[in-house]
């Protein structure tokens, strides 16, 4: 029997007992069976209905519950799409400039700095003479070893005559001859010493600081201002690990940089050097560029650049996310293609060359086809999918309260 069933057999027990014929009335004696039976029939009335009202609004609660179907769950995923690639791809760079060196000069001989011939900020050509010291102690000393140099000159060579007359020994004349020898490195030394109290700029570069102020005594190798080797513009790029480690020279077309200040306008850049640590939060690598310096445009050490890396590609050339790539136990990969009723297939590919994020599919996919970038880790075939980021696209905004 169902639950409907009981209750109407419920409701119908009642409205027997309501219904017994009564032929006296204990508590009210003196009024007749109709009043009574009236009285009872009046009472239980709306009970009854409001009963009858709950059994058929079960009723169909029921029904509806019996009739009602499991829903298909729909994973959301990322989608992107098989890419045909042209005959040249590109990617770009956040860059900054950078001096190719960045040294604090420095005199090789200790004394009274006389002479500052440069301010901060200037540009100096390789070669100008920038600072001097007071350099009268250092001439005074070329004059003493030339002085000396010269009286053993001819010292020795009276002994060589006495030597031929056999008047000295040759012991003596050897002595003099060393004696001779060490005046001419002494005159050397002293003069070198006095060409130290110039210092001179040994490559094109940016004054930047100037260490020590004038008339102040320096020591030898005291740093007096710093430079920077301007002599081209460098600019460091941060190069994700799977680009640095799969592309090829003979693959790049080219590499360019471009300022905001100057718009409209790229500069060739060539590859210089690149660190062999990755950083250890980003993990990339610092790879650094050079280009030559443009004339009338001060482009300093510190500001930013954009930088663009144009790679050959194999004119139709297939390429999809590395994201999209998954691998079976054995290693082989495959990928998760969406069909037309958002249901998903696995589709077994071979890949080719890695560029960065992207990797070359030689086999298994056609042109436009839809894949599941990411989230398909829990898929199975015919599983139903949604693009996630076209349903939260879709989402309406919500207004701010004023």
């Amino acid at each position: 029997m169902t639950p409907f069933s009981n209750v109407c057999a419920n409701a119908c027990c009642l409205w027997r007992q309501t219904s017994t014929d009564f032929s006296v009335d204990p508590f009210f004696p003196n009024k007749s069976f109709r009043e009574l039976n009236m009285k009872l029939y009046g009472s239980v009335r709306p009970s009854l209905a409001l009963l009858l009202a709950a059994v058929v609004a079960i009723s169909a609660c029921s029904d509806s519950q019996n009739t009602e179907k499991p829903v298909e769950r729909v994973w959301p995923v990322k989608v992107a799409s098989v890419s045909s690639a042209g005959d040249v791809s590109a990617r770009q760079f956040a860059g900054r400039v950078k001096a190719v060196q960045t040294v604090d000069l420095s005199f090789q001989v200790g004394g009274k700095l006389q002479e500052v011939k440069f301010s901060e900020g200037e540009f100096v050509p390789k070669g100008r003479v920038i600072a001097a010291l007071d350099d009268r102690d250092f001439r005074r000393r070329v004059k003493e070893a030339r002085v000396n140099l010269q009286l053993l000159e001819k010292t020795l060579e009276r002994q060589q005559a006495l030597k031929e007359r056999n008047v000295i020994s040759s012991q003596q004349l050897d002595e003099t001859q060393t004696n001779y020898d060490l005046a001419k490195v002494a005159l050397e030394n002293a003069e070198q010493d006095l060409a130290y109290t110039r210092l001179s700029v040994p490559f094109d570069a940016l004054v930047t600081r100037q260490l020590v102020e004038s008339y102040s005594n320096v020591q030898k190798g005291q740093g007096v201002v710093r430079l920077q080797n301007v002599s081209e513009v460098r600019v460091q790029v941060s190069v994700p690990e799977r680009l640095l480690a799969t592309i090829d020279a003979d693959r790049v077309e080219s590499i360019t940089a471009s300022f905001e200040f100057l718009p409209g306008k790229e500069f060739p850049l060539e590859y210089r050097e690149h660190q062999a640590e990755a950083d250890s939060v980003t993990q990339t690598y610092v790879v650094e560029l050079g280009m030559a310096r443009p004339e009338k445009v001060q482009i300093l050490p510190g500001m930013t650049a954009r930088v663009k890396l144009r790679l050959k590609q194999d004119v139709g050339e297939l390429r999809v996310p590395l994201s999209a790539v998954q691998t079976n136990a054995d290693g082989t990969p495959y990928v998760w293609q969406i069909n037309d009723d958002h249901s998903v297939s696995r589709i077994d590919v071979e890949l080719g060359r890695t560029d960065g994020d992207s990797v070359q599919v030689t086999a298994g996919l056609n042109p436009g086809a839809m894949l599941v970038a990411a989230g398909g880790q829990h898929l199975y075939e015919g599983a139903k999918v949604r693009n996630y980021a076209a349903a939260a696209a879709a989402q309406p905004v919500a207004e701010t309260e004023q």
